[in-house]
């Protein structure tokens, strides 16, 4: 435990230490936040920059004429023209676009819009939608039925209040909050996963090829040496994380203060924001609470474990493809087996799993210590039988357990070996030899 220990602090003081490490320690929460506020700000002012465009429209049947709405985006300007004429409007009149209306019925489709430079989805979008607001506005009407009634009826929407029946009596709950916390404590353990485990496997074939092993392996057993290696960048990792989060979480909600005193919105945002604010008072209300009655204490307990355990089960397993291989060009054929399976629990948690938490494949993929850690994460918010969770653990401990002894075995022998490259097959006998 003394020379584990030891090279424990070598792996983990030699990482610190490096000003990479301190760069993107407090760089990467720093360029976090920004981007989010950039996407955010331009989420919130997708039109910043735009100029506006003016269409010419060319309406036979006369329907149409001054009931298309501008805005700072889009100007109309109505008239006469034909398809041959589009093209002299747009160069000489510098129009953006001619649209086109003939006097058959609008409905079936032969509306035309011409131009030079291809308008995007967004501008498609906003002159469909005005015409067919304007087509149904004349059906009703022809049909004696009041537009804002249908409105009124269109603009209806039903909430569930999802209510848990628990031994200890009645419990609030969310699947919308259940499903973002159990996705972002799976997204984190993959990413963990994935980030630490190929630098325990980078670091390990960086000294077999400087021959740096050798020196080492004579003052200690390869599992020490390969345990030293796996806790000590898990420990690397443990404190780059705790540091990303409270950076994250100071300058996030600086960002987010800023963004929101000073973010300008345009009139219609503004409008949209005002008829919808009672609506999004009660989602935010029904949201908070549904935060308020989330077993945090049991989720964040259970991150831990994964969080840790996930790396574990999966360090040893790069420790064993790193100690195999000798060079990088190997590297993509052994990893491609390890990781599959995690990246097959980690799609099927975003869309099997969330929708069917309880479902016999849920179960399975929180078990199988190869999906557990992203899929019981999933699983957790929506409730999990305590059995199914100490099973889970088990299952866990036990992988880890295995892989490290398997691990183990192909360190010994694979550390050692240069210049060869190794097959499965002889992978599957180093781990059966005695000596």
């Amino acid at each position: 435990m003394n020379k584990i220990f030891l090279i424990i602090k070598r792996e983990y003081l030699s990482r610190v230490r490096k000003k990479s490490f301190i760069v993107m320690t407090i760089l990467a929460p720093m360029l976090v936040v920004f981007f989010y506020g950039l996407i955010f700000y331009f989420a919130l002012n997708k039109d910043i920059g735009e100029s506006q465009k003016k269409i010419y429209v060319s309406d036979e049947t006369g329907t149409f004429v001054g009931k298309l709405h501008n805005t700072k985006l889009y100007e109309f300007t109505f008239g006469t023209a034909t398809s041959n004429e589009a093209k002299n409007i747009i160069e000489e009149d510098h129009f953006y676009a001619v649209l086109i209306i003939p006097k058959n019925d609008p409905s079936n489709n032969k509306i035309e819009l011409f131009y030079k430079e291809q308008p995007g989805i967004g501008t498609i979008n906003y002159i469909e939608n005005q015409l067919q607001q304007e087509i149904k506005n004349i059906k009703l009407t022809a049909y004696n039925i009041n537009p804002k009634v249908i409105d009124d009826i269109n603009n209806t929407k039903v909430s569930i209040a999802s209510v848990k029946i628990t031994s200890a009596g009645l419990e609030s709950s969310d699947s919308l909050v259940s499903t973002a916390i159990g996705f972002a404590g799976a997204f984190l353990i993959y990413m963990f996963i994935f980030l630490y485990g190929v630098q325990i496997m980078q670091g390990i074939i960086e000294e077999k090829t400087n021959r740096i092993v050798e020196v080492l392996i004579s003052s200690v057993k390869p599992f020490e040496l390969m345990m030293g290696k796996i806790i000590g960048i898990a420990m690397v990792g443990l404190t780059q994380f705790v540091i990303w989060l409270l950076l994250i979480l100071i300058f996030g909600a600086s960002t987010s203060g800023l963004i929101i005193s000073n973010l300008h919105l345009g009139a219609e945002s503004a409008q949209t924001i005002h008829q919808n604010s009672a609506q999004s008072g009660n989602d935010i209300s029904s949201f908070i609470f549904a935060l308020q009655h989330v077993n945090y204490v049991l989720i964040l307990g259970m991150f831990l474990f994964y969080f840790i355990g996930g790396y574990l089960f999966y360090g040893a397993l790069f420790a064993a493809v790193g100690s195999a291989i000798d060079n990088e060009t190997d590297k993509q054929q052994f990893m491609l087996p390890i990781t599959l399976p995690l990246v097959f629990g980690f799609i099927l948690a975003q869309s099997a799993v969330t929708a069917n938490p309880n479902s016999s494949l849920a179960f399975w993929l929180s078990i199988i210590p190869f999906t557990s850690p992203v899929t019981m994460m999933v699983r957790l918010p929506f409730g999990v039988p305590t059995w199914e969770i100490i099973l889970s653990i088990i299952c866990m401990i036990a992988g880890f357990i295995f892989t490290v002894w398997m691990a183990s075995r192909i360190y010994r022998i694979g550390i050692l070996m240069y210049g060869k490259k190794p097959t499965y097959k002889e992978i599957g006998k180093w781990i059966f030899y005695k000596n």
